[in-house]
């Protein structure tokens, strides 16, 4: 994605989100919800990010366990599971079969798909269907993937507050994108020292580990930066494997640094590590209600630092 079409998508992105909850809340045909005591999210690539995201919320809200499983049909499902089939694309194969070995083995199935042989199977089979935007850039094709899936879960009562969270996000996005429209100080100085180095993205939790996943691949694919993702060091074996990371690139290396609200305690020390040992280290701090909101947050400011690369590069 070209950098000016990275930044429409970052202006729209609050309002993608809202309207990705409502498409989802007018589906008919749900499930029934009652003696469901399960639920297994079936996908890849943003699929999988999506049930990985939804079983961290739903630790602290849902009424039953969920589980992210990528394409595998766990072996336990039954008729008291409830499996959300996630793919933006409706064409991967992996995802497709999944699913069918969720149907067979009795499992209440809802999918979230534009369509494919996903979508086609789905209507064959009765499976009601979400329907997704499949031109969905990076930012949103996280919630694509993530905001039908809350909304589920709270209409078959699996769930609590997931329209408040969803509602908080949007607005959240809302709040970052003035923010940066009137102050981009953070984000150009970032831009104008990532090329020729590589950048090391770093997190904790959670939510660290899923916006540092989205960072790498917005850096590389979009800025065209070198970039790799490791944990925030807890000692000195740490600190020298991102040395010969650095000493492996004629320019040294960039430290990017994606702190919240939901991390474990302790972090501090080993920030302070890595301003010790490199010279360049930046630290974005997420900021909204609730880890869904701040993800996004970290989301939505790597969108923006990769378009900046772009436009440099293409200026």
């Amino acid at each position: 994605m070209a950098g000016d079409d990275l930044l429409d998508a970052v202006r729209f992105l609050p309002s993608q989100v809202r309207d990705m909850a409502v498409a989802a809340a007018d589906v008919d045909g749900l499930p029934d919800s009652s003696g469901i005591n399960n639920v297994v999210i079936l996908g890849v690539g943003a699929g999988r990010v999506a049930g990985d995201v939804v079983a961290a919320l739903a630790e602290l809200s849902a009424t039953a366990p969920v589980i992210a499983t990528g394409a595998r049909c766990p072996a336990w499902i039954s008729d008291q599971t409830l499996a959300i089939a996630v793919s933006q694309s409706g064409n991967e194969t992996a995802t497709v079969q999944a699913t069918e070995h969720a149907l067979e083995a009795g499992a209440r199935v809802v999918a979230i798909t534009s369509g494919g042989r996903l979508g086609e199977l789905c209507t064959e089979w009765g499976v009601p269907i979400v329907p997704v935007d499949p031109e969905a850039g990076p930012s949103a094709g996280v919630g694509v993937a993530v905001v039908p899936v809350l909304v589920m879960l709270e209409r078959l009562r699996l769930a609590s507050g997931m329209n408040r969270i969803i509602s908080g996000t949007a607005a959240q996005l809302e709040l970052r994108h003035r923010s940066l429209s009137d102050d981009s100080a953070d984000i150009t100085s970032l831009a104008a020292v990532l090329p020729g180095r590589v950048a090391i993205v770093t997190g904790a939790g959670a939510i660290g580990k899923h916006a540092s996943r989205r960072w790498v691949q917005e850096l590389d694919l979009v800025g065209g930066v070198a970039c790799v993702r490791r944990r925030i060091p807890t000692g000195a074996t740490d600190i020298a494997t991102g040395r010969r990371l650095a000493d492996a690139t004629t320019n040294g290396a960039v430290i990017i640094v994606l702190r919240h609200d939901f991390e474990p305690a302790g972090l501090d020390g080993g920030v302070a590590m890595l301003e010790d040992a490199f010279d360049h280290v930046h630290t974005f701090r997420a900021e909204g209600d609730g880890p869904l909101a701040q993800l996004f947050d970290l989301i939505l400011t790597a969108d923006a630092v990769a378009a900046a690369l772009a436009a440099d590069r293409h200026s």
